[in-house]
């Protein structure tokens, strides 16, 4: 029962944030939307920022695992992030409030507790993703340099076509997935 409770509270947490914000978020909504006291979402979490902690953990080592296993350079960079681009979108799909909340987190400013929680998750998608356009950089020398601007762009990209998909403006279909690598691409090779 205790890992069910706790689970249970970190759903509702995540989904309260995800559509209304961390900071805009208090501790009794969320007590009283899980239908337990304070006090217990304390013992499980010790505090808000405990709780979001746990949130990140859960679903962001999920998410790493999605952006890590695909940065591996198989010396085809559009294949790469073809396949890349596809596995966030699906991670996406499959973790709606999360990835809304990721995103949150990712333009928070930088004096809230949700920058400085979501940092370390945030450090190592960009160490992946920076590593994958270094070695790529060996196959393509126009690449050099410029690993860090290339992983926050493609990440703007795969952010931009995942909320297309999510809020289904758009579906994801191989034609539409092709596009959005070709349109990242595109600027590399200019």
């Amino acid at each position: 029962m205790e890992s069910g409770n706790r689970d249970n509270i970190i759903q509702i947490a995540l989904d309260l944030f995800a559509l209304n914000g961390y900071e805009a978020t208090g501790v009794q909504e969320i007590a009283d939307k899980a239908n337990i006291s304070k006090p217990t979402l304390y013992h499980y979490f010790g505090s808000k920022r405990g709780l979001l902690d746990a949130i990140i953990a859960s679903y962001g080592e999920k998410m790493f695992t999605v952006v890590q296993q695909g940065a591996v350079y198989n010396h085809d960079i559009v294949m790469n992030l073809t396949i890349l681009t596809r596995t966030m979108i699906n991670f996406a799909l499959s973790n709606q409030s999360f990835y809304r909340f990721h995103i949150a987190l990712s333009s928070a400013a930088p004096e809230t507790q949700g920058y400085a929680a979501y940092q370390p998750l945030r450090t190592g998608i960009n160490e992946c993703l920076e590593r994958l356009f270094t070695d790529a950089a060996a196959d393509h020398g126009n690449m050099r340099g410029r690993s860090r601007p290339y992983s926050e762009t493609f990440q703007g990209m795969v952010r931009t076509w995942a909320m297309l998909v999510l809020n289904k403006e758009i579906e994801l279909t191989e034609e539409n997935l092709q596009k959005a690598v070709h349109q990242f691409m595109h600027g590399i090779f200019s």
